[in-house]
Protein backbone atom coordinates (compact mmCIF):
# COMPACT_ATOMS: atom_id res chain seq x y z
CA UNK A 1 0.00 0.00 0.00
CA UNK A 2 1.38 3.27 -0.63
CA UNK A 3 2.02 5.76 1.53
CA UNK A 4 1.55 9.33 2.52
CA UNK A 5 3.42 11.41 4.36
CA UNK A 6 1.96 14.62 5.35
CA UNK A 7 -0.69 16.45 8.00
CA UNK A 8 -4.30 17.25 7.25
CA UNK A 9 -3.55 21.23 7.14
CA UNK A 10 -0.65 21.25 4.93
CA UNK A 11 -1.95 22.88 1.13
CA UNK A 12 0.46 20.68 -0.87
CA UNK A 13 -0.69 17.36 1.43
CA UNK A 14 -3.82 18.32 0.28
CA UNK A 15 -3.30 18.75 -3.15
CA UNK A 16 -1.53 15.49 -3.51
CA UNK A 17 -4.77 13.59 -1.28
CA UNK A 18 -7.05 14.68 -3.92
CA UNK A 19 -5.00 13.62 -6.29
CA UNK A 20 -4.85 9.90 -4.75
CA UNK A 21 -8.48 9.86 -4.70
CA UNK A 22 -9.01 11.23 -8.43
CA UNK A 23 -6.37 8.57 -9.55
CA UNK A 24 -8.32 5.58 -7.04
CA UNK A 25 -5.11 4.74 -5.31
CA UNK A 26 -5.76 2.78 -1.92
CA UNK A 27 -3.24 4.96 0.44
CA UNK A 28 -2.26 5.15 4.05
CA UNK A 29 -1.49 8.85 5.40
CA UNK A 30 0.16 9.54 8.49
CA UNK A 31 3.08 12.50 10.00
CA UNK A 32 6.25 11.77 8.93
CA UNK A 33 8.54 10.10 11.43
CA UNK A 34 9.97 12.98 14.25
CA UNK A 35 7.53 15.20 12.69
CA UNK A 36 7.67 17.43 10.01
CA UNK A 37 11.48 19.37 9.33
CA UNK A 38 12.70 17.25 12.25
CA UNK A 39 16.48 15.88 12.39
CA UNK A 40 14.80 11.79 12.12
CA UNK A 41 12.59 13.08 8.51
CA UNK A 42 15.27 14.75 7.25
CA UNK A 43 17.26 11.66 7.29
CA UNK A 44 14.74 10.11 5.07
CA UNK A 45 13.96 13.07 3.13
CA UNK A 46 16.75 15.33 3.02
CA UNK A 47 14.81 18.33 2.51
CA UNK A 48 12.53 17.86 5.88
CA UNK A 49 9.41 19.04 3.66
CA UNK A 50 5.81 17.08 3.31
CA UNK A 51 4.25 15.69 1.61
CA UNK A 52 6.46 12.71 0.52
CA UNK A 53 5.55 8.80 -0.10
CA UNK A 54 6.52 5.50 0.09
CA UNK A 55 5.30 3.31 -2.43
CA UNK A 56 6.64 -0.24 -1.71
CA UNK A 57 10.37 1.29 -0.63
CA UNK A 58 10.26 4.28 -3.31
CA UNK A 59 10.56 7.41 -1.60
CA UNK A 60 9.71 10.29 -2.97
CA UNK A 61 9.13 14.04 -2.21
CA UNK A 62 7.90 16.94 -4.00
CA UNK A 63 3.81 17.07 -4.78
CA UNK A 64 3.83 17.63 -8.28
CA UNK A 65 6.50 14.68 -8.30
CA UNK A 66 4.31 12.37 -6.58
CA UNK A 67 1.26 13.08 -8.65
CA UNK A 68 2.93 12.79 -11.67
CA UNK A 69 4.96 9.31 -10.18
CA UNK A 70 1.29 7.88 -9.10
CA UNK A 71 -0.19 8.83 -12.62
CA UNK A 72 2.05 7.15 -14.82
CA UNK A 73 2.97 4.05 -12.07
CA UNK A 74 -0.56 3.16 -10.67
CA UNK A 75 -3.71 2.40 -12.55
CA UNK A 76 -6.85 4.54 -12.67
CA UNK A 77 -8.35 7.66 -14.30
CA UNK A 78 -5.64 9.77 -15.98
CA UNK A 79 -4.81 12.67 -13.92
CA UNK A 80 -2.66 14.15 -17.17
CA UNK A 81 -4.20 14.75 -20.48
CA UNK A 82 -3.93 12.26 -23.32
CA UNK A 83 -2.23 14.99 -26.10
CA UNK A 84 1.47 16.59 -25.94
CA UNK A 85 -0.20 20.28 -26.07
CA UNK A 86 -3.12 19.53 -22.99
CA UNK A 87 -0.46 17.98 -21.24
CA UNK A 88 1.80 20.68 -21.17
CA UNK A 89 -0.98 22.94 -20.39
CA UNK A 90 -2.14 21.00 -17.19
CA UNK A 91 1.93 21.32 -16.52
CA UNK A 92 1.84 24.94 -16.63
CA UNK A 93 -1.24 25.46 -14.66
CA UNK A 94 -0.06 23.15 -11.82
CA UNK A 95 3.02 25.27 -12.04
CA UNK A 96 1.43 28.56 -11.68
CA UNK A 97 -0.61 27.17 -8.70
CA UNK A 98 2.65 26.14 -7.23
CA UNK A 99 5.16 29.25 -7.98
CA UNK A 100 2.58 32.07 -8.22
CA UNK A 101 -0.81 31.48 -6.82
CA UNK A 102 -0.53 29.77 -3.60
CA UNK A 103 3.08 31.88 -2.84
CA UNK A 104 0.10 34.54 -2.84
CA UNK A 105 -2.30 33.16 -0.48
CA UNK A 106 0.21 32.22 1.92
CA UNK A 107 1.38 35.83 1.93
CA UNK A 108 -1.51 35.82 4.27
CA UNK A 109 -0.69 33.57 7.16
CA UNK A 110 1.54 36.50 9.36
CA UNK A 111 -1.56 38.51 9.45
CA UNK A 112 -3.71 35.88 10.73
CA UNK A 113 -1.34 35.59 13.42
CA UNK A 114 -0.46 39.22 14.29
CA UNK A 115 -3.02 41.90 13.87
CA UNK A 116 -0.58 44.78 13.78
CA UNK A 117 0.73 43.55 10.32
CA UNK A 118 -2.79 43.76 8.63
CA UNK A 119 -2.59 46.90 7.26
CA UNK A 120 -0.62 45.13 4.45
CA UNK A 121 -3.72 42.97 3.38
CA UNK A 122 -5.23 45.68 0.80
CA UNK A 123 -1.40 45.13 -0.63
CA UNK A 124 -1.20 41.62 -0.54
CA UNK A 125 -5.31 41.47 -1.46
CA UNK A 126 -4.25 43.24 -4.88
CA UNK A 127 -1.68 40.94 -5.78
CA UNK A 128 -3.85 37.77 -5.05
CA UNK A 129 -6.25 39.34 -7.73
CA UNK A 130 -3.64 39.76 -9.97
CA UNK A 131 -2.67 36.23 -9.93
CA UNK A 132 -6.57 35.19 -10.50
CA UNK A 133 -7.27 37.18 -13.36
CA UNK A 134 -3.43 36.26 -14.71
CA UNK A 135 -4.49 32.41 -13.88
CA UNK A 136 -8.36 33.08 -15.78
CA UNK A 137 -6.32 34.31 -18.59
CA UNK A 138 -4.34 31.46 -18.78
CA UNK A 139 -6.75 28.82 -18.74
CA UNK A 140 -9.56 30.08 -20.69
CA UNK A 141 -13.13 30.96 -19.13
CA UNK A 142 -14.75 28.28 -21.26
CA UNK A 143 -12.91 25.13 -19.91
CA UNK A 144 -14.84 23.47 -17.70
CA UNK A 145 -11.53 22.23 -15.54
CA UNK A 146 -8.39 24.26 -15.02
CA UNK A 147 -6.50 22.44 -18.36
CA UNK A 148 -9.68 21.08 -20.31
CA UNK A 149 -13.06 19.07 -20.32
CA UNK A 150 -11.57 16.81 -17.98
CA UNK A 151 -10.24 16.89 -14.22
CA UNK A 152 -6.15 16.85 -14.18
CA UNK A 153 -3.63 17.59 -11.84
CA UNK A 154 -3.77 21.38 -12.76
CA UNK A 155 -6.93 20.82 -10.39
CA UNK A 156 -5.30 19.57 -7.57
CA UNK A 157 -3.87 22.57 -6.16
CA UNK A 158 -6.00 25.32 -6.65
CA UNK A 159 -9.08 22.92 -5.31
CA UNK A 160 -7.47 23.42 -1.64
CA UNK A 161 -5.62 26.83 -2.44
CA UNK A 162 -8.84 28.54 -3.29
CA UNK A 163 -11.19 27.80 -0.64
CA UNK A 164 -7.77 28.73 1.86
CA UNK A 165 -7.91 31.99 0.06
CA UNK A 166 -11.31 32.61 0.70
CA UNK A 167 -11.44 30.86 4.13
CA UNK A 168 -7.98 33.53 5.33
CA UNK A 169 -9.90 36.26 3.40
CA UNK A 170 -13.00 35.76 5.37
CA UNK A 171 -11.57 35.34 8.51
CA UNK A 172 -9.51 39.04 7.55
CA UNK A 173 -12.92 40.48 7.16
CA UNK A 174 -12.67 41.12 3.51
CA UNK A 175 -14.25 38.64 0.97
CA UNK A 176 -12.70 37.09 -2.14
CA UNK A 177 -13.37 38.43 -5.43
CA UNK A 178 -12.69 36.12 -8.09
CA UNK A 179 -13.20 36.30 -11.86
CA UNK A 180 -16.48 34.40 -12.62
CA UNK A 181 -14.70 31.90 -14.43
CA UNK A 182 -13.41 30.72 -11.52
CA UNK A 183 -16.06 30.63 -9.23
CA UNK A 184 -17.77 28.76 -11.76
CA UNK A 185 -14.61 26.50 -11.60
CA UNK A 186 -14.91 26.17 -7.89
CA UNK A 187 -18.51 25.59 -7.65
CA UNK A 188 -17.71 22.39 -9.86
CA UNK A 189 -14.62 21.56 -8.08
CA UNK A 190 -17.02 21.51 -4.17
CA UNK A 191 -18.86 18.70 -6.27
CA UNK A 192 -16.59 16.25 -7.22
CA UNK A 193 -15.75 13.15 -5.22
CA UNK A 194 -12.44 13.38 -5.20
CA UNK A 195 -12.05 17.25 -3.34
CA UNK A 196 -14.50 16.45 -1.12
CA UNK A 197 -12.80 13.34 0.14
CA UNK A 198 -9.57 15.12 -0.59
CA UNK A 199 -10.74 18.30 1.59
CA UNK A 200 -12.58 16.35 4.35
CA UNK A 201 -9.60 15.98 6.78
CA UNK A 202 -8.07 19.60 5.94
CA UNK A 203 -11.42 21.91 6.59
CA UNK A 204 -11.07 20.91 10.55
CA UNK A 205 -7.72 21.17 10.01
CA UNK A 206 -7.42 24.42 9.22
CA UNK A 207 -10.33 26.01 10.95
CA UNK A 208 -8.88 24.45 14.39
CA UNK A 209 -5.39 26.10 13.11
CA UNK A 210 -6.85 29.54 12.55
CA UNK A 211 -9.06 29.19 15.72
CA UNK A 212 -5.92 28.91 17.39
CA UNK A 213 -4.04 31.58 15.86
CA UNK A 214 -6.59 34.01 16.23
CA UNK A 215 -7.12 32.71 19.79
CA UNK A 216 -3.74 33.73 20.62
CA UNK A 217 -3.93 37.37 19.96
CA UNK A 218 -6.56 37.68 22.61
Amino acid sequence: MLILYGVPVSTFTTKVRIALHAKGVDFFEQPPPGGYRSDTWRAIIPTGTIPAIDHDGFMLAESEAIIEYVDEALTGPPLLPGDAQTRARARMLARVHDLAVEPAIRALFPLIRDPAKRDALPALDNALQDRLAQLERLRGADAAWMAGPDFSTADCGFAVSLPLARRLLEALGRPLAMPASLEGWLERSTHHAAVAAGLAPWRPATEAWLAQAMGAQS
